[in-house]
């Protein structure tokens, strides 16, 4: 018999659907940010409620320097912004806005992915267990809104990564929204749910015949 617990993440990974509309709320607050100079932050965990729509972004005051251990060719910052799904929920879409000229960031890119087998953060290389969603292409050059990533998520918590070149004698900043709305059951499935319960009783009924 296969349990509610056990059916009901498959359905949530197969549906996706649009992002909340509206103006975004809470700010998320960033958990971990690597420069050349080291990682700072605190780990803090952003509890998503359902629906949700959240800003983040990061300011800074100075060009950054490529931190040694990044991949080729190299990038200034990593920001890990961490968040957790609670049941029922999904992560549609992200969209990034960049704020150029004298304060100004090139090579920006935005990635998912799981905390679970990521004890340390962030991740320069590739996660364990892979990416969610791969690093999004690099926005450089001008000002304008980005649609950086559509996924469905299971519960659990995740990594929206950031990392980017500030290259504004006077610093840079980015900012965007993250949306999360709630996965509805299809108007199907409470039947096949009963349905399997239903088989699922019939064969223990026999079983004790």
């Amino acid at each position: 018999m296969i349990s509610l617990a056990k059916a009901l993440p498959a359905v949530l990974a197969g549906i996706t659907l649009a992002a909340v509309s509206g103006p975004a709320g809470a700010s998320l607050i960033l958990g971990y940010q690597e420069t050349a100079s080291g990682t700072t932050g605190s780990g803090t965990v952003n509890a998503f409620s359902l629906p949700e729509s959240a800003f983040y972004g990061d300011t800074f005051t100075a060009p950054t320097t490529t931190i040694p251990t990044s991949p080729s060719p190299g990038w200034g910052f990593y920001d890990d912004f961490l968040f957790s799904v609670p049941m029922g929920a999904a992560t549609d879409s992200i969209t990034s806005t960049i704020n150029l000229g004298t304060l100004s960031i090139s090579n920006l890119e935005v990635r998912l992915y799981n905390t679970s087998g990521n004890p340390t953060l962030p991740v320069l290389g590739s996660p364990s267990g892979g990416a969610i969603s791969s690093w999004s292409n690099p926005i450089s050059g001008g000002t304008g809104s980005y649609s950086v990533l559509n996924a469905t998520l299971d519960p659990g918590t995740y990594v929206l990564e950031v990392r980017g070149d500030v290259t504004g004698a006077n610093g840079g900043s980015y900012s965007g929204t993250i949306n999360a709305t709630a996965v509805p059951l299809p108007a199907a499935l409470p039947l096949v749910l009963s349905g399997i319960g239903l088989l699922g009783a019939m064969a223990r009924r026999r079983l004790r015949l």
